[in-house]
């Protein structure tokens, strides 16, 4: 796609050009007078503008999904449009991602419109700014948004024609999106190494003692904290190839995918290192516990289970014999799928505080368990190493160091 001035800035602009083609119209304006250039993205179904040129019509946006413009209208199936139309969009955007510099994203919209515009904004990698002014700012949209760097503006009223505070929601939304533009460019990226570490309250002596001798070899590290949306984050910056290695001490989040606890993080987590041959050293730390909210909300299934309250909102269960099978096996079966260097760490003497001797969850025929599924089910390729520690002591922080610095050099 040609553009009038190659130095401008290249901002998408998507939305329901159909129904909203007046809001969008001044949006668009107050773009120009940000001087940016404009691509234009229509994802409204049921038709579209004259008011400013569209680069990509609905139809295009549809049929990028296998879709008829068409049958969409006359189904009139609000939720499959949603649908269609947001990963319709997000595949033209990675199409322009691919062959060309963009910029920013800016978009807005009721119900549907924020939905759609949230969905084709995933594929945006992080610092590219990405604004979404909308009804339902205030609300959660945190499944939504996921792990992307998006900025919510408030509609304040309703996106359904210019008024007084519409006009001045939108300008503020465009200068705000411009001030980031310009911010973009003044970023420093750093010469250092950059570790990704992931943490929990159980095993943060560890992780805080890793971090202290990983900065002080000058390495960049970014600890993630794995409730489920950290462990989403951590995977999604990870293929962005945002980290040199992954020392993965805390990976808790796969205990409440398989248990339907609070914290997972889906089925993707410990994936994308694998997948990009990214350098990890991995423990499965924390794998001793399921996540729930206060005592009252643990599903009625696990009632008679063995559960000890971290604090009043957050009810651990320890995990048992047949779920740390599953998990030792899942966890071998993600990693068997590396095409780079994997160690993994087992620290004998508990994988996590409360799973050490003495404290609650301490179980080391349930720990044997876990551990020998890992063993058995990891293919030869790669390192088990079996510390004969706990996992928050200086010692087993140290020795995840040393190995992390076998596959990485430093």
């Amino acid at each position: 796609m040609n553009f009038p001035k190659a130095s401008l800035k290249n901002v998408i602009m998507l939305g329901c050009f159909d129904t909203k083609s007046e809001d969008f119209n001044f949006l668009y304006q107050c773009l120009l007078e940000e001087e940016v250039n404009i691509i234009t993205i229509n994802t409204g179904v049921l038709g579209t503008t004259e008011l400013f040129p569209i680069n990509f019509e609905a139809t295009e946006v549809a049929n990028k999904m296998g879709g008829d413009l068409y049958e969409l209208q006359k189904n009139g199936d609000r939720g499959q449009a949603i649908e269609v139309m947001g990963k319709g969009a997000a595949l033209i955007i990675t199409d322009l991602l691919r062959n060309q510099n963009i910029d920013g994203v800016i978009s807005m919209g009721g119900g549907g419109g924020t939905y759609i515009a949230l969905a084709a904004m995933q594929v945006v990698p992080f610092g590219i700014p990405k604004v979404c002014i909308s009804t339902l700012a205030t609300k959660d949209l945190s499944d939504y948004i996921g792990s992307k760097d998006i900025l919510l503006v408030p509609s304040i009223v309703d996106v359904a024609g210019l008024n007084k505070i519409s006009k001045v929601v939108m300008n503020l939304a465009t200068g705000a999106l411009s001030g980031m533009l310009n911010k973009k460019g003044k970023i420093i990226t750093k010469q250092q190494k950059s570790i990704a570490i992931s943490v929990f309250g159980n095993t943060t002596v560890c992780v805080d003692r890793c971090s202290e001798i990983l900065k002080s070899k000058n390495l960049e590290v970014l600890a993630f904290h794995t409730v489920g949306v950290g462990g989403k984050t951590m995977e999604s910056l990870i293929e962005e190839r945002c980290f040199d290695a992954v020392l993965d001490i805390t990976t808790t989040e796969i205990a409440d995918e398989l248990c339907g606890g609070i914290c997972s993080a889906g089925p993707n987590r410990l994936t994308q290192a694998s997948q990009l041959g990214i350098p990890q050293v991995v423990v499965p730390g924390c794998l001793d516990m399921v996540n729930f909210g206060p005592l009252s909300s643990v599903p009625k299934k696990y009632k008679n289970r063995q559960l000890f309250s971290w604090a009043p909102d957050v009810t651990l269960m320890r995990t048992n014999a047949e779920e740390n099978e599953i998990l030792g096996f899942q966890f071998a079966q993600k990693l068997n799928k590396s095409v780079g260097k994997v160690i993994v760490l087992l620290p004998l003497k508990g994988i996590s505080k409360i799973g050490g001797e003495g404290d609650v969850f301490y179980n080391p025929n349930l720990d044997k368990i876990l551990f020998s599924s890992i063993k058995k089910n990891l293919k030869n390729s790669i390192s088990v190493i079996e510390i004969d520690t706990n996992i928050n002591t200086p010692f087993f922080a140290e020795e995840s160091i040393k190995q992390l610095s076998k596959l990485v050099g430093f």
